[in-house]
């Protein structure tokens, strides 16, 4: 049996073809991983610290019987421009740290900064704790967010660790509440990115402002 061989135009013809269909799903494949990648870091996180706080709980009594974690406060009331690294970490070495495995840590001013194992790691001031999805990040800039590599969260002694934006329940306020600068949409601050991946059962939705 005799087998016709592709001639050298065809071949050309089937490989540009291939590179079109290369070209135009890529970036979609690319960004999907992406965003699991983003999901998959942000629910251990959450996880890993709940455990901490948790375990820390049951060794140290209630949260609210522990020591202050909030180093900023100015005389006639709340100041973010004040605060002690040193104390934060200090606060997190006696309370959280030993009840999770992490890579360093060190301070920058007024925040406190831990690295985990999988290359992650957060900042933290005051309740406030800042995710980065590359611990090189937080060291870089402290306090900051956005909707795909840095997320807010925070800790109360009635609610635990959680993430940031305890008092939004419903989707709507979580993207477009009127009266939060963090809502998470396209034009606000997206603080509460985090909060909504957690609202949809920790998954990146259509609609959200990636």
């Amino acid at each position: 049996m005799k087998f016709k061989a592709f001639t050298l135009a065809e071949v050309l013809i089937t490989l540009g073809i291939i590179g079109v269909v290369a070209a135009l799903t890529m970036p979609s494949l690319i960004e999907n991983h992406r965003k699991k990648e983003v999901v998959t870091k942000l629910k251990a996180f959450n996880s890993i610290m709940g455990q901490a706080f948790q375990m820390s709980k049951e060794e140290n009594g209630d949260w609210d019987t522990w020591d202050g974690n909030r180093f900023g406060f100015g005389g006639d009331g709340y100041d973010w421009t004040s605060g002690d690294g040193e104390k934060q970490l200090e606060w997190l070495q006696k309370y959280v740290l030993p009840y999770m495995k992490v890579t360093e840590t060190t301070t920058k001013g007024k925040y406190a900064i831990v690295g985990l194992p999988n290359g992650t790691g957060f900042s933290n001031y005051n309740q406030i704790y800042f995710f980065c999805l590359k611990f090189k990040d937080c060291k870089q800039t402290t306090e900051t967010w956005n909707s795909r590599d840095r997320f807010i969260f925070e800790f109360s002694n009635s609610k635990g660790f959680i993430t940031y934006g305890g008092n939004y329940s419903s989707r709507e306020d979580i993207m477009n509440g009127s009266g939060s600068m963090h809502a998470c949409n396209k034009t606000k601050g997206k603080g509460l990115c985090a909060k909504l991946i957690e609202y949809d059962g920790w998954e990146i939705r259509k609609d959200y402002p990636w």
